[in-house]
């Protein structure tokens, strides 16, 4: 019997989602970082094994909206919540919930998808002596339909968590290629390795005020060089100097390592014209942010349904 459909992840900033679901899949579709609200988009990875086909929407970190931005990610979290299949909720189990918490758990209300509660982080010193504790808070509010603990960095229960998945799923035939593991483009990847380089040299000065603006995908023949020109955009001229660097050390760097990763995920060579620009209030620019989501690969260009098969 096959199963196939779709799932959610859902959870605060740094609960793990991306770590998750990059290890579902075995490799990497979404970014990982300290930093939080690192996920801006609706990931897509698809796991397809003999058992049918598993659909991940990585969905951004629960927090307050504070700009037209952050209105967008949870717009798109609650539609992606109505739609899906089957609900993954994510918690950091190494901290005490509170209010952040009890919010997450309050978008559930009124969702008829299964949830399940995933304690994450459990391979972190301390987290099982107080593992029942935390697990009871989520658990007095919401009837999830299963629980389970993991470890979505070293793997731990991965394959019992992959089982429960599978089994709320709805029977039938996966509708996605098989051989997908995303249904992102590859200028969506090619921004995220971009930002990723930022904000691993930059994280505590620019948190929420920079993105990546690509301007620029041009490939030269079949196996040639794929030349990429993007803009590195902060809210302030103040800022564009923590990005440059002193004598453009930083944007240098920042340039290496993702012109590195780039030629490692396409297998191409790679130019990369990196620049920092400042466009102050560009996440209440509408018609900006309208060209950031540009670059993502709709679910309808992939060839799917977001309603399932």
């Amino acid at each position: 019997m096959s199963r196939s459909g779709t799932i959610a992840l859902l959870g605060r900033p740094n609960a793990g989602k991306s770590t998750l679901v990059n290890a579902l899949l075995g490799e990497k579709v979404a970014i990982v970082s300290a930093t939080p609200q690192t996920t801006r988009h609706r990931i897509t990875g698809v796991l397809t094994e003999a058992r049918g086909q598993a659909v991940f929407f990585d969905l951004p970190g629960v927090h307050r909206p504070l700009h037209r931005l952050n209105v967008q990610m949870m717009h798109a979290l609650r539609d992606t919540l109505a739609e899906v299949d089957v609900i993954l909720q994510l918690f950091d189990a190494s901290a005490d919930p509170g209010a952040g918490e009890e919010f997450v758990v309050g978008l559930l209300d009124g969702v008829t998808a299964p949830a399940v509660l995933v304690a994450n982080k459990v391979d972190l010193p301390g987290v099982h002596a107080r593992l029942d504790e935390r697990t009871a808070f989520y658990a007095a509010r919401h009837a999830y339909a299963a629980t389970t603990a993991i470890s979505a960095l070293t793997g731990e229960r991965l394959p019992e968590l992959k089982a429960t998945i599978f089994a709320l799923l709805p029977e039938g035939e996966p509708w996605l290629d098989p051989t997908l593991t995303t249904t992102q483009s590859e200028r969506f990847f090619v921004t995220e390795l971009i930002r990723e380089a930022m904000l691993e040299r930059v994280k505590k000065e620019l948190p929420f005020t920079s993105t990546v603006h690509l301007r620029q995908f041009e490939e030269e023949g079949s196996g040639g060089l794929l030349r990429i020109f993007a803009d590195i955009v902060v809210d302030r001229d103040s800022q564009k100097g923590i990005v440059v660097g002193r004598a453009g050390a930083m944007i240098k760097e920042i340039g290496s390592a993702a012109r590195a990763r780039i030629e490692a995920l396409l297998g191409v060579r790679v130019y990369l014209d990196l620049r920092v620009k400042a466009r102050p209030g560009w996440r209440e620019d509408g018609g900006f942010l309208s060209e950031l989501d540009q670059v993502e690969a709709s679910w309808t260009d992939a060839g799917g349904d977001p309603n399932g098969p």
